[in-house]
């Protein structure tokens, strides 16, 4: 009773801080209308999901070969479900570093798709002849109730609404900015080389090399097709993160019911419905992680060191997707660490074998992802450019230590300008109710209260009672150890709530299987528990599906809406971008200010700082001394048109072109500059945008 008026308590602090997404619902909802449902257009979002299907494929096939040389140890409660997942994951990470030599050695070409996909595709038809069980679990099955079909389908709507969006053209700012932008230009170049002047270039780019594979396969198609195709590919992982949770809580003994609960309460999180809408990597991360954290659960059990193998294949992929995977590795040591004390204690002789493989899965994890960190070394001289500059120098055009650290400053800034103590010890109440999307000080995006309704939970019967199984009680252990570690480093970084998306799924697990454990223990509490955990996961679907009905892109995949019509409403600057296309000359070189940096609408040539994107502009109105030196400047260096988003670009108490140790009046005339420059005689303005003409 307890659980459920504090659950009623979150849900009514959550909805009374949804006014911008469920509060405006009932006018969002027509969006989806409006219009025509059924174009042409559906046929290249029906290519795109196809070239995702034989990707997929593809990856199954390589990674059941390499399972062959891996071998296996299939305990009683064995899931195929989770086998399934495992050996995608294994082939996914291995198809990517695959594709980075292939752009190490300039081959980026729809040939070499349509080569790969073939020899993905021959194995896995190879895969599926050798697979003998069928997708399911080796033991008698449960019987399938009406809560458990209800638990399915509740699943599946994010999952079914973050697939369609998935096939709709990009629109969201990180996969305008790098996600589909970099693989794009990879494809112009035809290799993996870094872009001068993109600084995103550089970052390791483990998880796009699939959207680059998916655009050449989908782009022999037409370009939308291979579009598509990028969306759905990196929407994959989502289905496969969710069957990886399912059979996680399967092998180490959890109910179907209880299984399907954690499944919920992983797919619910609205930003995991964005991130797999858009094709950001954070739910990739999540997946090899969760993977790496069942096989260490396996090795910690049995001491087999071939789960050591696994450990670092999956590391080591999330590595080479995202440089915070290093928190995640510090958490897996300090595991490994206890385990070899444990050893200390009951396996004497076996200590040091275990410290040297276990640390050294570690180490192979990072040899996994090197190619990548070695690429950016080479270029810059430092593996972790653009980031921590202050700690290992590195050098490249466009980027410099003030920069590196102004980038510190800002992530920062997630969860609040200024921290207290009181607002680290708030921060799970903050994550699950008052978060918000697009707003930085309010960690950008939305958990949703499962999680902090079943806290406490987790907290009373992993403390408090014993859980009859003992195996089980070691892999949430370590589940929530990892979790808890992680948690710790994300709360004293940057406080971005997509960077927690690698723990949730551990966390779902946890929390059924102490729901499972107190329903064991404690007479009659069953039935509440498993209606109170689903009642607060399904409040987040309100929100995703909120989400869904504001970006409405249901017409434009079954193609009833064009995509230039779909990008208008969606993207306000888009009309600029269409008359740039269309009007200037081709050669002409585009100057972008504060527009996001999306250069992946543009098919120009352009010059924008990263991140930082009115750097140049403070720079040079600084060294100017009016609007037409300022116009000069853009002229030598080949700039032909500026683009700028201005509403706040004058506002002498929001712009950063102000410098503080200057004098008022001095800001003020360089302001004048600016806007003389910005505002002088454009092609076409509105109260944001304005385009230019240099010469």
């Amino acid at each position: 009773m307890l659980m459920a008026a504090w659950s009623i308590v979150l849900l009514i602090a959550f909805f009374s801080n949804r006014g911008e997404d469920v509060g405006r619902l009932s006018s969002t909802i027509s969006n989806l209308g409006g219009g025509p449902l059924f174009g042409s257009g559906i046929f290249d979002s029906m290519a795109g999901a196809a070239v995702a299907l034989v990707i997929f494929i593809a990856w199954l096939g390589l990674g059941s070969f390499i399972s062959i040389f891996l071998g296996s140890e299939n305990g009683p409660r064995h899931s195929h479900v989770l086998e399934l997942s495992i050996k995608a994951a294994m082939g996914a990470a291995a198809w990517s570093l695959i594709w980075f030599l292939l752009g190490t050695l300039g081959l980026y070409s729809g040939a070499a798709a349509v080569t790969t996909a073939i020899i993905g595709t021959l194995l896995g038809i190879f895969a599926f002849k050798r697979t003998k069980a069928a997708v399911s679990e080796s033991r008698i099955p449960e019987p399938a109730g009406m809560f458990d079909r209800l638990l399915l389908l509740l699943a599946a709507v994010p999952v079914g609404l973050s697939f369609i969006a998935s096939l709709a053209p990009p629109t969201a700012k990180d996969t305008l900015l790098y996600h589909f932008s970099v693989p794009k230009q990879f494809i112009a170049h035809g290799s993996n080389a870094v872009i001068e002047g993109n600084i995103a270039s550089y970052l390791a780019l483990g998880t796009e090399m699939h959207s680059l594979w998916a655009m050449l396969l989908g782009g022999v198609i037409g370009p939308r097709s291979g579009e598509a195709a990028a969306g759905a590919v990196i929407w994959l992982f989502f289905p496969l993160l969710l069957a990886a949770v399912f059979g996680f809580a399967r092998e180490i003994d959890i109910s179907r019911r209880w299984s399907l609960i954690a499944v919920l309460m992983a797919a619910t999180v609205p930003t995991a419905y964005h991130v797999a809408a858009n094709a950001y990597i954070d739910i990739a991360l999540a997946f090899y992680i969760l993977l790496a954290t069942y096989s260490l659960t396996r090795w910690w059990k049995s001491s087999n060191n071939y789960w050591l193998l696994p450990v670092a294949i999956f590391l080591g992929a999330a590595l080479s997707a995202k440089l915070t995977t290093l928190f995640v590795i510090a958490a897996f040591a300090l595991v490994i660490l206890f385990r070899v004390r444990k050893a200390q204690q009951n396996e004497p002789d076996n200590v040091g074998k275990l410290a040297a493989y276990g640390f050294g899965a570690l180490l192979l994890a990072g040899l996994v992802a090197s190619p990548w960190y070695l690429r950016t070394f080479a270029a810059t001289g430092s593996p972790i450019f653009p980031f921590y500059m202050n700690i290992w120098e590195g050098k490249a055009s466009g980027w410099d230590i003030e920069r590196s650290n102004l980038f510190q400053m800002m992530n920062s800034q997630y969860g609040g300008y200024v921290k207290t103590p009181l607002d680290y010890l708030l921060a799970p109440w903050n994550l699950s109710v008052t978060a918000q999307p697009e707003i930085a000080t309010h960690f950008d995006g939305v958990l949703g209260v499962a999680f902090l309704a079943g806290l406490p939970l987790l907290l009373f019967v992993f403390w408090k009672l014993k859980d009859s199984d003992p195996e089980r009680r070691t892999a949430i252990n370590i589940c929530v150890s990892i979790a808890a570690a992680a948690f710790l480093f994300w709360l004293f970084s940057s406080q971005q709530l997509r960077y927690l998306l690698p723990i949730v799924p551990l966390l779902a697990i946890a929390i059924a299987a102490a729901g499972q454990s107190a329903a064991e223990k404690i007479k009659g509490s069953g039935r509440l528990l498993e209606i109170t955990l689903t009642t607060t996961a399904t409040a987040s679907l309100l929100v995703s599906f909120a989400w869904f009905a504001q970006k409405a892109p249901l017409r434009v995949v079954l193609g009833g809406e064009a995509p230039e019509q779909y990008l208008t409403r969606n993207l306000d600057y888009f009309p600029y971008y269409e008359w740039l296309n269309s009007e200037s000359a081709p050669e002409a070189k585009v100057w972008l200010i504060n527009m996001r940096r999306d250069s992946y609408n543009l098919q120009r040539p352009y010059f924008s700082d990263y991140l930082f994107e009115d750097w140049t502009l403070k720079k040079w109105v600084w060294e100017s001394g009016s609007a037409a030196e300022l116009r000069e400047k853009a002229k030598q260096a080949g700039l032909t048109y500026v683009l700028t988003r201005h509403d706040f670009l004058f506002d002498y108490d929001r712009t950063p072109l102000v410098d503080d140790k200057k004098p008022r009046a001095e800001n003020e005339e360089k302001l004048r500059i600016a806007r003389d420059f910005v505002l002088g005689s454009p092609i076409r303005s509105d109260q944001r945008f304005s385009l230019v003409k240099v010469f």
